[in-house]
């Protein structure tokens, strides 16, 4: 209807100038209307729903909110059954994460969803479209990446985390830079005034606000005198983390099974568990991150289960070898073609984040043998892993230079 009426007044206009007297001497200025834009909210045309927004209420099912929208029972059991042990589980959905629910009006003014969206964050999101056959995906809000420079020097009575916020890096860079990157070289706890360091690196805005981090692009960290240079790049199939002499910040292990993760529990002899409600040992790492983010195993090896118990949930165990052997616990659901006997290559994917089992949250309990005893890998003395291969060696020396040249032109700002 917006642009039939739009098309009417522009023919109107060009009817009455031509009908305007010759000898008129004022001249007549023909206005163009411009249609206006469309309003997009999820890929979706805002203008062609009734689109109703709030938030998940504590105890609330999507089955409740969609039935309170005229969504047939039937239906709703279709979503159920569709997203069951998958990382779009509808069971799993969260309370305070916002919903957007796309409507259209029946003949008596009731408003029917025809398309549910959730939000897993402030980026991602996931999509439940019913209006034919049922599509259910996730997307990513369109984000802004700016390349970001910081540096620091650690004062007398401070920290790596402390003096981070200070000049305005997130929590959750500092984890990366922490945790992921330099978790096999050093130990952030015992970090020492006048230690110094430098970050290149991607930062996501969203209107504005900033979001999260992006790739990590290059690090510099001199601790007591002695110089931590961190590359990224992409050598023998997998993306890892230098130092200058090409050889790798990780063991024979990767340093995480999953990409773009927080480390939210560590190993530890005597833990509250979140869902059984009492103190017991925990085996384990816990890797937070999207549901649905892929898991990599850690080294090469053979499957020796992947299965299902109510513990665990969705799980996959890798023995290495004779000696070391993983296990990735709570996973949505297993990776295709991974069962027992097959052979996995170091970071192949093997399943994907959930929170299948004992779980509250969509995590990876990443469990690691040794000699058949559980121990935590970040106390472990591990084989070293392969430094830059000979094919790599120029092109990764090209790369290290021009990102040691970025580095060495940051400033050191000192914390006052």
């Amino acid at each position: 209807m917006k642009y039939s009426t739009i098309t009417l007044s522009v023919i109107l206009l060009f009817l009455f100038s031509c009908n305007s007297p010759v000898e008129n001497s004022e001249s007549v200025t023909n206005s163009i209307i411009v249609a206006p834009e469309p309003v997009i909210e999820y890929g979706f045309d805002a203008d062609t729903f009734l689109v109703i927004k709030n938030e998940i209420q504590s105890g609330q099912s999507l089955g409740k909110i969609l039935s309170d929208f005229g969504v047939s029972y039937a239906q709703i059991d279709k979503i159920a059954r569709k997203t069951r042990r998958t990382e779009y589980d509808v069971r799993y959905l969260k309370a305070g994460h916002p919903y957007a629910m796309f409507c259209v009006l029946d003949t008596v003014g009731r408003e029917n969803a025809q398309i549910f969206v959730y939000e897993e964050d402030k980026i991602n999101y996931v999509v439940y479209d019913f209006r034919d056959t049922l599509k259910v995906y996730q997307a990513q809000k369109p984000v802004e990446v700016k390349l970001i420079e910081d540096a620091g020097i650690i004062e007398k009575g401070s920290s790596f985390f402390l003096t981070g916020a200070a000049i305005g890096m997130s929590d959750r860079l500092c984890e990366i830079i922490s945790d992921e990157i330099y978790c096999w070289t050093l130990d952030f706890r015992n970090v020492q005034p006048g230690d110094r360091f430098k970050v290149l690196y991607e930062a996501k805005y969203l209107s504005g606000e900033f979001v999260g981090v992006g790739d990590v692009k290059a690090v510099y960290f001199n601790h007591l005198g002695a110089d931590f240079y961190a590359f990224p790049y992409y050598d023998t199939g997998f993306d890892d983390y230098f130092d200058q002499d090409g050889k790798n910040l990780r063991k024979f292990f990767l340093k995480t099974p999953v990409k773009n993760s927080r480390i939210s529990s560590r190993y530890s002899k005597n833990r509250f568990h979140p869902v059984q409600k009492r103190w017991k040992s925990h085996k384990g790492t816990d890797y937070a991150a999207a549901r649905g983010t892929p898991i990599w195993a850690t080294a090469d090896g053979v499957i020796g289960a992947a299965t299902y118990n109510k513990f665990n949930g969705n799980y996959v165990k890798v023995r290495h070898n004779g000696t070391y052997s993983t296990q990735y616990l709570h996973m949505s659901k297993i990776a295709k073609g991974i069962r027992p006997g097959v052979h996995v290559k170091q970071g192949q994917t093997i399943g994907y984040v959930g929170s299948t089992g004992l779980a509250t949250g969509p995590h990876v309990c990443y469990r690691f043998w040794k000699n058949g005893v559980q121990v935590d890998p970040f106390k472990t003395k591990l084989p070293p892993s392969e430094p830059i291969s000979d094919a790599s060696r120029i092109s990764f020396e090209f790369y290290r230079d021009s990102l040691t040249q970025i580095l060495d032109s940051i400033p050191f700002l000192e914390v006052l």
